[in-house]
């Protein structure tokens, strides 16, 4: 044959492969409407393969992985995120180390109580009670390393004095002895490297060290990447030291300002518990709860059970917090955001739940409009406060796009339950009280405990200013009143503020200025001397809650920068425009 026949067969070989490769799974462009029905719900691309296409039979060989199941898929994006970003940070900042340094840990810690708070800048961080740390003469930013044996001791004492206002639901006894054993970093005897990470920053952003502000930022870098090579490991037993881990950092971001990676965090936090079925679960008397569908080891007993209860709350608690600190108050999680997939009951005061501790799931919750008893633990206030609050600014926002009817009977059911769980918190006044005359602390502070009357009764403000916006008379009175309360409340919180506070205020602020705009922009007859009087101490009365919100948000910022200084100056500038209508 010859060779200009060869390179003709060649040619139309070649071109044969293109058309193939053209027209094949991996470059064709389908009509609308040929993508399976998977692929369409999953909003990807498909090739159009039958019987099964290209992502759909990837997919299928995931779920046969020990490790991607159960994992959800956006699990799996989250986790190969993270560890691109591991990669990419040993790359700049450290020598290196491989996955295989790191070996699965057991969960070690067993407490069914929880305090927590989104700010490490309160009273009880004063330097002068901390344990001053000699300065750490090893390269911690080394991936492989830890600050020496003594330091280690004083970084973990430092934060564990300090743990119940950090969202940490480990037991602290059994935490400090296994991370102080004399094993290797990784070994399953001790805690999460992920974990030991963070709680070494915090005992170094806590301690009174004169090099903090030198090492701070190398402890930072290596408990983001601890953070990132540990959420793709194939044992599942040490998960919660992994979301443990997460919510610590998360609260940690808030507090430098660094909102959008604090996010990422926390949604991380999120799709673990739900994707361990943390959301169901069902405690049994004798505390030995087995995950049917074996996401998590069976329970040991009645403390590791209430352990993965608590767990799930402090992840609500923290994501619906950041969710409206952020500006990003919407429902995006599914099962988080639905009362009747959680069936995991509230958080008690003991580890042995019976059946009618069982029955106090977030459905019932919001449901019964009745009256009901007062919590007793600290994580239970914290959870149905943080959910009420972020409900109330949800249903605030839809105002312009949502179905006025639907939102009105919601927004009827949901004031009665805001008003019942406000009468059931206890009393401020009572708390400091306690705190001054008895020898053990009560169980919340009062500080905190401001806090969450103050986010009931801005959850009350954008109830009411719903209410207003639809015509009620009597609700631009009852949002005044909850202003004003709100406002007292949040004094009472100095010096103890962090940016939630701030939030708590802007929102504030926000709604009563859309009522006075309400105010102004309403007709008034102009022979009716008594509606002119009645508009005019609407504006008056709307006018001073503003000042006082101000006034509020001023005194909040010198305690806690990150409270708000822009939004203070906003709203003087908007209020003085206001004002010269």
């Amino acid at each position: 044959m010859s060779s200009d026949a060869l390179a003709q067969i060649s040619l139309s070989s070649n071109s044969g492969t293109r058309s193939v490769k053209k027209n094949g799974s991996s470059g064709q462009v389908l009509r609308k409407g040929r993508a399976c029905i998977k692929c369409r719900h999953l909003k990807i691309k498909c090739d159009g393969v039958k019987p099964v296409c290209g992502p759909c039979s990837e997919s299928s060989r995931d779920a046969d992985c020990s490790y991607a199941d159960p994992l959800s898929r956006s699990t799996r994006l989250q986790r190969d995120i993270e560890e691109l970003l591991a990669r990419i940070e040993v790359l700049e900042t450290s020598n290196g180390s491989s996955r295989e340094n790191i070996s699965a840990q057991n969960p070690s810690a067993r407490s069914p109580s929880l305090s927590l708070s989104l700010s490490p800048n309160s009273p009880e961080f004063s330097h002068s009670s901390c344990v001053d740390l000699v300065s750490c003469h090893v390269d911690y930013s080394s991936s492989d390393s830890e600050p020496p044996v003594p330091e280690r001791s004083n970084l973990i004492d430092a934060f564990l004095g300090r743990c119940t206002t950090l969202a940490f639901f480990l037991d602290p006894d059994t935490f400090r002895r296994s991370a102080l054993l004399s094993l290797p970093l990784g070994d399953p005897q001790r805690p999460s490297p992920a974990l030991l990470a963070c709680v070494y920053l915090y005992g170094l952003r806590i301690s009174s060290s004169p090099r903090k502000v030198v090492e701070e930022p190398a402890f930072l870098r290596r408990a983001r990447r601890f953070i990132a090579l540990e959420i793709g490991t194939q044992d599942r037993s040490h998960i919660l030291h992994v979301i443990q881990a997460k919510i610590l950092l998360t609260i940690y971001l808030v507090n430098i300002g660094q909102f959008l990676e604090a996010e990422f965090h926390s949604n991380g936090a999120v799709s673990l518990v739900l994707s361990c079925g943390m959301h169901l679960i069902t405690p049994t008397a004798n505390g030995v709860y087995d995950d049917p569908e074996g996401r998590l080891p069976p329970c040991t007993g009645p403390a590791e059970q209430a352990e993965r209860i608590n767990a799930f709350w402090s992840v609500v608690f923290i994501q619906r917090m950041l969710a409206v600190l952020v500006d990003s108050p919407s429902n995006s999680f599914g099962s988080l955001d639905s009362s009747l997939e959680i069936r995991t009951p509230f958080p008690i005061n003991t580890v042995n739940y019976t059946q009618e501790d069982i029955a106090r799931t977030l459905y019932d919750f919001l449901t019964n409009t009745l009256p009901q008893p007062p919590d007793t633990i600290a994580l239970a206030i914290f959870s149905k406060s943080a959910i009420l609050f972020h409900r109330a600014i949800y249903l605030h926002k839809k105002l312009s796009t949502g179905d006025r009817s639907k939102i009105t009977g919601e927004c009827v059911r949901l004031e009665q339950i805001v008003l019942n769980f406000h009468r059931s918190l206890p009393d401020i006044s009572y708390i400091k009280e306690l705190e001054a005359t008895s020898s053990s602390p009560p169980f919340i502070s009062s500080e905190k405990l401001s806090l969450m009357h103050a986010k009931v009764l801005c959850a009350c403000v954008h109830i009411q200013s719903i209410f207003s916006s639809y015509g009620v008379t009597e609700a631009r009175k009852r949002l005044i009143d909850a202003a004003v309360h709100l406002f007292t409340s949040l004094e009472s919180s100095y010096p103890g503020s962090h940016p939630i506070a701030g939030t708590i205020s802007r929102l504030a602020c926000e709604a009563i200025i859309q009522e006075l705009d309400r105010v102004k922009s309403s007709p008034v007859w102009t022979d009716d001397t008594s509606d002119m009087a009645r508009k005019m101490e609407e504006e008056s009365q709307l006018e001073t809650a503003i000042t006082d919100g101000m006034g509020t948000m001023s005194i909040l910022v010198t305690c806690c920068p990150l409270v708000g200084g822009y939004f203070l100056g906003f709203f003087t500038d908007k209020f003085e425009a206001h004002l010269h209508l």
